[in-house]
């Protein structure tokens, strides 16, 4: 008998941006934000909620989009990618909440905070699905399986068959 998995960054990325929390709903937060009347409008940092949990895969997802100046001080993410300052803290629940401020002093605007935050949420898709993979790997032979075979799509879709041991 044999197992096949199948791990598809694309999905878990498209589902994660169509839920209810997914990107577009979240970047609409700071939407009624004012300024004094009569004063120039004021650049408005958006803030997102994430699905993004572990720092480490956080950190390599932006360095895959080319990030600089990612650092991690007392908990807070930072970094800067395409003109945007990028500062990252766990929120409530645990996750990455993104504060995006465009370093040009302009107002961040909700295409722009979608469009990075869909590219950084592929990312990191991308490098859990390789993490679950190594897990997969690692632990097959422990468990009783055999990896028989492992491909991987133009689109990143890695299948894993796995075959049960006899005896296990």
């Amino acid at each position: 008998m044999s197992i096949s998995l199948i791990l598809v960054p694309a999905a878990l990325a498209a589902a994660a941006a169509l839920g209810g929390t997914g990107v577009l709903g979240a970047v609409a937060q700071n939407r009624d934000a004012s300024t004094e009347p009569g004063a120039p409008p004021a650049a408005v940092p958006i803030a997102v909620q994430t699905r993004m949990k572990d720092a480490n895969l956080l950190a390599a997802a932006l360095a895959d989009l080319g990030a600089t100046g990612t650092s991690l001080v007392d908990g807070e993410l930072t970094a800067t990618i395409d003109g945007l300052e990028l500062v990252m803290s766990r929120t409530e629940d645990d996750v990455w909440g993104a504060h995006l401020s465009r370093l040009d002093g302009h107002e961040v605007t909700e295409a722009d905070a979608a469009e990075l935050m869909t590219r950084l949420d592929a990312a990191y898709a991308r490098h859990v699905q390789q993490a679950v993979a190594e897990r997969i790997r690692a632990r097959a032979d422990q468990a009783g399986f055999e990896l028989v075979s492992e491909t991987r799509d133009e689109d990143d879709t890695v299948t894993m068959v796995l075959n049960v041991r006899e005896n296990a």
